[in-house]
């Protein structure tokens, strides 16, 4: 028999019942379609076999929501992805493996909302699969099976969830990704308004493997899940809205600082794929990041810097959540930017990351570059990449500098109905047709291979939106 997710089962009552009480029903729609073509160079960087890849790709995605009454709302999200070829996706909010794909079709988004606990306008539980997001994403910024909690007044936003993940809701086959499953994320965030525009919070993550881990001479298949974690992570961060592009404030600044604790264990294969043993590791780790943007004057320019510290080797070695989506507005503009490099895709955990950025805007144009140094903290570890799957040695702490440009021009205006506008976060989508090109360079330094290839993409993307 087919094991429901609960939340599948809490959904369906929950629109029965609030159908039985609905008065008048609004919907409204949206759709999103993507045009693009994107190109690669080798992965590699040139140390292997893998070559630089060219693709064109239509991304359709249509979204309805309903409004069944007043304390009831309904969310639906899809995608469908039509590449003329293989191609590695790289959709920030997924939660599998980036793997080759050609077409494919997937549940994005599929939830329910109940807003009548309270009289707050801004209090409500959705539950079903859905995109739970913070300002930063550096923890939380996938879509996941989850029960979440926000409430939100003038001067207090505070939010609280269980995340699991039941399947990747894809038609191409693509499962999870080996380290979230069987995993169970509790996570909470309160913060408060120190003074008018100007916020202080504490965030809390929790994440817990409950099983699925393999036993003592067993074989195991591909993609096996080697590790289980206990693992917490603790923060405190300020911020007076560096990372909505919007706000008007001449100097904006974003500051964190996260403590991780826990342990891990890990399982090790004999030749033959058989477990031959296990290894705990205890984690005590810290990351942090302390961010400027400034904008003279009226002037539709800005400069910004940022400093990203996560330490590395054995216990001091830090990781993200793996929720994490490192996609954000930090540069000024509208769109996302990769925080760390689009070409290198590097995630935190022993790295020190120096950044510098120009961004300039205006109502139907806006332009960014960015500039990056990555440097390891511990120059015998390795570091993660998602967009490079060539290996750093343990000689040189010189990872290598990234150059990201990003460019769009607005062909419409328009107010999206259907955006999660209620989440407590800064950073949402923005619901205007558009041409964009990123393009992104990476130089590897002395911890790759001597004659590594400099590492590209470029991606050209026309986005219209029909409401």
């Amino acid at each position: 028999m087919t094991r429901k997710p609960l939340w599948v089962v809490l959904m369906v009552n929950g629109v029965l019942i609030a159908s039985g009480n609905a008065r008048a029903i609004e919907v409204s729609t949206a759709l999103r379609t993507a045009i693009g073509g994107q190109a690669d160079g080798s992965r590699d960087l040139g140390q292997g076999d893998l070559s630089s890849n060219e693709v064109l790709y239509l991304n359709v995605s249509p979204r309805v929501s309903v409004e069944l009454n007043k304390e009831w709302t309904f969310y639906f999200r899809g995608r469908a992805f039509f590449p003329t070829g293989d191609v590695l996706d790289n959709d920030e909010t997924q939660t599998t493996l980036q793997r080759q794909t050609k077409s494919f079709v997937k549940l994005d988004e599929a939830w329910l909302k109940y807003g009548g606990f309270t009289s707050y306008p801004g209090e409500s539980v959705r539950f079903g699969h859905q995109i739970i997001r913070e300002n930063d994403r550096t923890w939380l910024g996938r879509d996941l099976d989850a029960i979440y909690w926000v409430f939100n007044t003038t001067q207090l936003t505070s939010s609280a969830g269980v995340s699991h993940q039941f399947s990747a809701y894809r038609s191409d086959g693509i499962d999870l990704q080996s380290e979230l499953r069987d995993r169970i994320y509790g996570h909470a965030n309160i913060a408060t308004d120190w003074k008018p525009e100007h916020q202080v919070g504490f965030r809390a993550l929790h994440a817990r493997d409950i099983g699925g881990f393999p036993s003592l001479q067993r074989a195991v298949g591909s993609d096996p899940k080697l590790e289980e974690v206990d693992l917490t992570w603790l923060g405190l961060y300020f911020s007076n809205g560096y990372l909505n592009a919007k706000n008007p404030a001449s100097l904006k600044y974003w500051g964190d600082v996260t403590y991780l604790f826990g342990n891990t264990t890990n399982a090790s294969l004999s030749p033959n794929k058989f477990v031959s043993g296990f290894s705990k590791q205890e984690i005590g780790a810290v990351a942090s990041t302390a961010a400027l943007r400034w904008r003279p004057f009226i002037a539709p320019v800005s400069f910004g810097a940022e400093y990203s510290y996560s330490g590395g080797g054995g216990k001091s070695q830090y990781r993200q959540s793996g929720l994490q989506g490192n996609a954000v507005q930090f540069t000024g503009i509208t769109t996302s930017v990769y925080r760390y490099n689009e070409a290198l895709r590097a995630q935190l955990g022993n790295l020190r990351i120096a950044s510098v950025y120009a961004s300039y805007t205006m109502q139907s144009d806006e332009f960014a570059v960015v500039a990056q140094k990555f440097e390891k903290d511990d120059k015998r570890v390795p570091i993660i990449t998602n967009n490079v799957s060539a290996i750093t040695n343990n000689i040189s702490g010189d990872v290598g500098y990234g150059i990201d440009f990003i460019a769009s021009h607005f062909l419409s205006k328009g107010i999206l109905s259907t955006s999660q506008d209620d989440d407590g976060g800064d950073v949402i989508e923005d619901p205007r047709s558009a041409v964009r090109l990123r393009a992104s360079l990476f130089n590897p330094g002395r911890a790759y291979a001597r004659g590594s290839d400099i590492n590209y993409r470029v991606i050209v993307e026309a986005t219209l939106w029909w409401f």
